[in-house]
C-alpha cells in the first residue's frame, strides 16, 4: 500500500511537471515578469501544404516554441544567474560591456571613447567630415529660416557616460584600429564657426563631476542620473528664456539624497535578465517641482533626438513648463502628441511655424546621426514646392541612368526582390533628393534660402486671418 501511494505521488508530481509549462504558456498563470531587452516577435506558424513540403513550417514551429514555451522568462533568468554567479558570463555582449569595478557600458560608448563612434560607419575621415559639414550648414540655414517666423532652433550636446567616467571603461583590447574623426569635436568647432545655437554640456559635466558627491551617471545604467538630468533640464529652460527673452515658470530642484534605485538607472543591468538584483553604488535622487511665475510664458517646444530626453519626461512635469512638448524620437516615432504617432504623419510647415522652439538633443555617441534627416525635410518643406522637388527627382533619375555603376547596383537589388527596375530607380531618386537636396535644388545652396514654399505662404495667410478675427 505504501509503495502504491509513493508511486501515485510520483506520477502526480511527474504529470504536474509535464503539464505545468503547457498550462502556463496558454493560461499565463502565474504571470511572470517579462524579459528585458528588444526582441523580434515570432508569429504563430500557419499550416499549409507548401510550408510542410519545403520544411519551413517545421522551422517556424521550432522557433515559435523556443520563444513561447511555458516558464520561459523564469528558465532563462535561472540559467543567466548560473552563468553570472559562477563564470561572470553573459550573452548580452552586443548591448552590454562590463567595465572596471562593476561599471556597465553600452559597447558603442567604449567604441566612441577609444576609436571614435563613427568607426562603424565604414567611412574615411574625409567622407565623415564632409557629411558633418553638410549637416552643420543645413542647421545653420534652418536656424536662420526659422528665425524669420519666430521659431528658435538649437542643439543640445549631451555628454556620454564614457566621457564623464572613462576611468571605469574596460581596457582597450583593439590596437589595430585608427582613431576616427569624433563627431562631437567636429560639430563643436562647426557650431562655433557658423554661430549655430547650441549647448555643449560636456565640459560642464566634467567640471561638476569633481565638485559634487553624487554620480552623474549610474553605475549600472547608460543615461545620465536623476539629479544630473534635472540640472541639465534646468539649464535648458534658462537657455530658452535667455534666447527668447521671456520668463518661464521656475523649475525648483531639491537637495540630492540617497534613495532606492529607480528606473531607468539600472537599464543596463536589466538586459542581463537575472533572478536577483546586483549590488550597486549608492544613487542620489532629488525632488522637483514647477513653481508658477506671474506672467510666465509657456512656449511650444518640439524635441528631436535620442533616448537621453526620456529622463526629462519621466521626472519633470513638462506640461507645467511648456504649452506643448512633442518628442520626435530619432525623428521617427512621435510621443506626447495625441494626434500623431509617426513623423510621416506630420505637416512639417504647420508644426515648425506653430512652435516657439525646436531642440535637437543627442548624446556624444549619437551625434553622427545628427537630426536624423530632419534638417533636409524641414528645408524642403519650408523652401520648396512639390513640383520643384519632383523636377529634382527627374534630374536625379536621369543622372542615375547615365551612371553605369549606380544603375547596375539598382538593377541587382531589383532582381533580388523580383520587382521592376523602374520602381527601384524612382525610389532611389526620391531618397537621394531627400538626403542631399542641395545637390539637385540650387536655391538650397544659398547661405540663407530666401524662397518660401507655397505651404508657408498659405499657413501665414491663415494665421494672419485667424489673428485678425480674434
Amino acid at each position: 500500500m505504501k509503495k502504491e501511494r509513493t508511486t501515485l505521488v510520483l506520477f502526480i508530481l511527474l504529470a504536474v511537471l509535464g503539464f505545468a509549462p503547457m498550462l502556463q504558456e496558454h493560461l499565463h498563470v502565474p504571470r511572470l515578469r517579462p524579459l528585458a531587452g528588444v526582441t523580434q516577435p515570432v508569429p504563430q506558424p500557419r499550416l499549409s501544404l507548401k510550408a510542410c513540403t519545403d520544411g519551413s513550417f517545421q522551422r517556424q514551429v521550432e522557433q515559435y516554441i523556443q520563444n513561447h514555451h511555458g516558464y520561459r522568462p523564469l528558465t532563462i533568468r535561472l540559467y543567466n544567474q548560473y552563468l553570472w554567479d559562477f563564470y561572470k558570463k553573459t550573452y548580452t555582449k552586443n548591448v552590454l560591456t562590463i567595465g572596471k569595478e562593476g561599471w556597465f557600458y553600452e559597447p558603442w560608448f567604449v567604441e566612441d571613447y577609444y576609436h571614435g563612434g563613427t568607426y562603424n560607419q565604414k567611412k574615411d575621415s574625409l567622407t565623415l567630415a564632409k557629411a558633418f559639414n553638410q549637416e552643420a550648414f543645413r542647421l545653420y540655414q534652418l536656424q536662420h529660416v526659422l528665425e524669420q517666423y519666430g521659431t528658435l532652433l538649437f542643439v543640445c550636446q549631451a555628454p556620454g557616460k564614457d566621457l564623464v567616467y572613462p576611468e571605469y571603461l574596460p581596457d582597450d583590447t583593439v590596437t589595430t584600429r585608427p582613431k576616427q574623426l569624433a563627431a562631437r569635436d567636429h560639430y563643436e568647432a562647426s557650431f562655433e564657426t557658423l554661430g549655430i545655437n547650441h549647448i555643449n554640456m560636456e565640459q560642464w559635466f566634467l567640471q561638476m563631476k569633481d565638485t559634487v558627491d553624487f554620480l552623474l551617471f549610474p553605475q549600472k545604467g547608460t543615461h545620465w542620473s536623476n539629479v544630473a538630468a534635472l540640472y541639465a533640464a534646468d539649464s535648458i529652460v534658462h537657455y530658452i528664456e535667455a534666447k527668447r527673452q521671456k520668463h518661464m515658470n521656475r523649475l525648483l530642484i531639491g537637495e540630492p539624497r540617497v534613495d532606492r534605485y529607480r528606473k531607468p538607472d539600472y537599464d543596463l543591468e536589466e538586459v542581463l535578465n537575472l533572478m536577483r538584483p546586483l549590488k550597486k553604488s549608492p544613487q542620489h535622487y532629488a525632488d522637483v517641482q514647477v513653481t508658477p511665475v506671474p506672467g510666465a510664458d509657456k512656449p511650444r517646444l518640439i524635441v528631436i533626438g535620442d533616448s537621453y530626453y526620456w529622463n526629462f519626461c519621466q521626472q519633470i512635469p513638462m506640461d507645467s513648463l511648456f504649452a506643448s512638448c512633442p518628442y520626435w524620437y530619432y525623428n521617427s516615432t512621435v510621443y506626447f502628441d495625441s494626434l500623431h504617432r509617426s513623423t510621416k504623419e506630420l505637416d512639417l510647415v504647420e508644426e515648425l511655424l506653430s512652435a516657439d522652439a525646436v531642440m535637437l538633443i543627442y548624446s556624444s555617441t549619437q551625434l553622427y546621426k545628427m537630426s536624423d534627416g530632419f534638417s533636409q525635410q524641414a528645408l524642403l518643406a519650408l523652401c520648396c514646392d512639390d513640383d520643384l522637388i519632383q523636377r529634382a527627382e527627374e534630374v536625379c533619375t536621369q543622372y542615375i541612368r547615365k551612371t553605369p555603376g549606380w544603375l547596375e547596383s539598382i538593377r541587382q537589388r531589383a532582381t533580388t526582390y523580383h520587382k521592376p527596375i523602374e520602381e527601384f530607380i524612382a525610389a532611389e531618386a526620391r531618397n537621394t533628393v531627400r538626403q542631399h537636396p542641395d545637390l539637385y535644388i540650387p536655391r538650397l545652396r544659398d547661405s540663407i534660402p530666401s524662397k518660401q514654399s507655397t505651404k508657408v505662404l498659405q499657413f501665414l495667410n491663415q494665421k494672419t486671418h485667424a489673428d485678425g478675427i480674434q
